[in-house]
């Protein structure tokens, strides 16, 4: 991989290759990148046709922008805001179709599954701030596809664009959900968080929550319970591991420069948390989660309607829902310490040694102060 900054690692390159000379390998911070065995490639560049940082195709050309939530409390307390995506799942699943996306493993690491059942969707709802390894779901949605069965897969704006590269063709049965996206997250330095609070808690981990909505979904707080009985809880902001993700240290490299977050987005559907509606729209905020719903294309417009009898929804424009300046629209910036970061992660420091890297320095600070000072004067 000659720059790690033009690879999202959404796996279409490994699936197309016709002689199976790609392999995903991890790098120094737990990123899967392809690697080409060049003993057997036969230079049929399908690897870069099918790239989506090379080439996004078909990305649609509208969107309606919706507000609105899931009417089940209990699902809706489960999900990270509200509920939209298991009502997609639900309306698939009753449709004897299948429903792809990321989970957790026994070691609470994070992959790409399909489940058939509703009971099984417990185990999708929910963020995971890591990047998902995505395995060979693209192969396995094709092959439902092929059997005329529905297909939703879920994931980031990249894992959506490199499995509709892959298929490279129009499928009535496949449904795609993208999420509003900050950016992924290292999966090592997630093992390392773990292996830490293990040994903290001289326990194994028995679940993982990373939006825990017991304070409120606006104050949302990490959870994780041990096998032990005891307890880690507390706020997002607070927390060592999302505040290296949300000050943009420990981020795949591409998330500096994203090539997806342009609006409408390639996928039928996303959806993310609807920050700021009490702001704009008072009525649909009661702080238990509302989500923001973006409806790109005629499969998207289909399953909203579908799903729409079971939603507490309303319209809204696009740039008040989801402002221009968010993040999930624009790429993350650079953490100032992001090399020195690198360079720890390469010699071996531990995870709070890393974590050390999310200070800025006090010129780093004052120069954000003023820019955000500056920033505001704009606006007014």
């Amino acid at each position: 991989m000659r720059n790690k900054k033009e690879c999202c690692g959404c796996t279409a390159c490994f699936h197309i290759c016709p002689i199976n000379c790609i392999v995903m390998k991890e790098d120094e911070e737990g990123f899967l990148y392809p690697n080409i065995d060049k003993a057997k490639c036969i230079h049929c560049n399908k690897c870069k046709e099918v790239c989506p940082n090379r080439n996004i195709e078909n990305r649609n050309t509208r969107t309606q922008t919706f507000v609105g939530y899931y009417k089940d409390d209990e699902v809706r307390k489960q999900s990270s805001s509200g509920g939209i995506f298991s009502a997609i799942a639900e309306w698939i699943l009753q449709q004897k179709g299948v429903v792809f996306g990321a989970a957790f493993d026994e070691n609470f690491e994070v992959h790409h599954i399909a489940v058939e059942t509703k009971e099984e969707l417990i185990k999708l709802r929910g963020s995971k701030y890591v990047q998902s390894r995505l395995e060979n779901t693209f192969l396995e949605a094709k092959e439902y596809l092929e059997k005329k069965r529905k297909v939703l897969f879920t994931g980031t704006a990249c894992q959506i664009a490199g499995l509709k590269n892959y298929l490279s063709a129009e499928y009535e049965n496949l449904y795609t959900v993208d999420v509003l996206c900050h950016g992924a997250p290292s999966p090592k330095i997630w093992r390392m968080y773990l292996d830490d609070k293990k040994e903290q808690y001289q326990a194994s981990i028995n679940k993982v929550e990373f939006r825990n909505k017991d304070d409120g979904w606006k104050n949302f707080s990490i959870n994780i319970a041990f096998s032990n009985m005891e307890r880690f809880y507390t706020h997002h902001n607070k927390e060592k591991f999302m505040r290296m993700f949300l000050d943009n240290l420990d981020l795949r490299p591409s998330c500096y420069s994203c090539v997806f977050k342009e609006i409408p987005r390639i996928s039928d559907v996303t959806i993310g948390d609807s920050w700021g509606v009490e702001n704009y729209m008072p009525d649909m905020d009661d702080d238990k989660g509302t989500s923001v719903i973006l409806v790109h294309s005629s499969n998207g417009e289909k399953i909203f309607q579908e799903i729409r009898k079971n939603l507490i929804v309303n319209e809204v424009g696009l740039d008040v829902a989801v402002s221009p300046t968010a993040d999930s629209r624009k790429s993350v910036t650079m953490h100032p310490n992001r090399n020195k970061y690198l360079e720890g992660v390469k010699r071996g420091e531990n995870f709070d040694v890393l974590y050390e890297y999310v200070k800025k320095s006090f010129l780093q600070r004052a120069v954000g102060y003023v820019q955000y000072f500056i920033n505001n004067l704009r606006k007014k």
